[in-house]
């Protein structure tokens, strides 16, 4: 009885070893999980090092923050993290009804050239950096925002824009492929407005003659001579009877009698 016993249990626990057999398995004594041994006795992580080693972060995602890169997506953070050049640009609200030349719909008020290594470096340690915004904020409704410098970050053909508004609303909006995304930037308020202080008193302005040549060539001037003169007249057309066309005689032409007259 105690024989049948012991064989009982022993195939009781004989069916639960497979479901258990992972409690017995150390990873670092080189019995990988299909029963065999890795030749030499390496440890099963050794062996896979590369996989396990941290990835190497690319140089833009090291220039922009990881909360940054997510909200703003991976190519527009690639393009303002590895620029091949960044220009500046002076903008501000544009009335409805003054023509002049716009950037994303704000009016173009003058240019202050491009950054240079030293104003790149200090654009990404501030700009690019998760703590210089209240993430909470995704879009700014509480005050009303008032655009006053673009940075242009162009790679290649593709351009990302990154308007700085400070003053009483302090913002920071990134512009791509037609998507728009806000920051709230009251952790930097100071700096922003002492770099858009900066840089404003610097603008090269719009050149007013070059805008006007510019219009020219894109609109065709009116000649008030020309739409006055009256229309030349235009001959009558003929008409139509039978398979002959007649055309219409002066009042002084001799009629041929022999020619029917048309129908009326």
């Amino acid at each position: 009885m105690k024989k049948h016993l012991l064989i009982g249990a022993f195939l009781a626990l004989s069916a639960t070893a497979p479901a258990s057999a992972q409690i017995f398995y150390n990873t670092g004594s080189g019995f990988d999980s299909t029963g065999s041994t890795t030749s030499g006795g390496t440890p099963a992580r050794a062996a896979n090092s590369d996989f396990d080693s941290e990835k190497e972060e690319a140089p833009f995602e090291k220039a922009v923050a990881k909360e940054i890169r997510e909200r703003i997506r991976a190519d527009a953070a690639y393009i303002i993290g590895e620029p091949d050049e960044t220009l500046c640009y002076g903008v501000a609200r544009k009335s409805p009804k003054k023509r002049s030349a716009t950037i994303d719909g704000y009016a173009h008020t003058g240019n202050c050239g491009s950054l240079n290594e030293t104003g790149m470096a200090e654009v990404q340690k501030t700009l690019f950096n998760a703590a210089s915004y209240d993430l909470n904020v995704t879009k700014i409704s509480s005050c009303v925002i008032t655009p006053r410098l673009a940075l242009r970050f162009r790679k290649g053909f593709d351009i990302v824009d990154v308007i700085l508004s400070g003053g009483s609303c302090p913002a920071v909006q990134f512009l791509y492929a037609g998507d728009t995304k806000e920051f709230s930037a009251k952790p930097i308020k100071e700096w922003l407005d002492t770099f858009i202080n900066a840089v404003s008193s610097d603008l090269e302005p719009v050149n007013a003659a070059d805008v006007e040549k510019t219009a020219g060539n894109m609109f065709k001037k009116r000649d008030p001579a020309a739409e006055e003169a009256p229309a030349e007249p235009q001959p009558a057309a003929p008409v139509m009877w039978g398979r002959r066309v007649v055309r219409p005689q002066p009042e002084t032409a001799q009629t041929d009698p022999n020619v029917p007259p048309p129908p009326r």
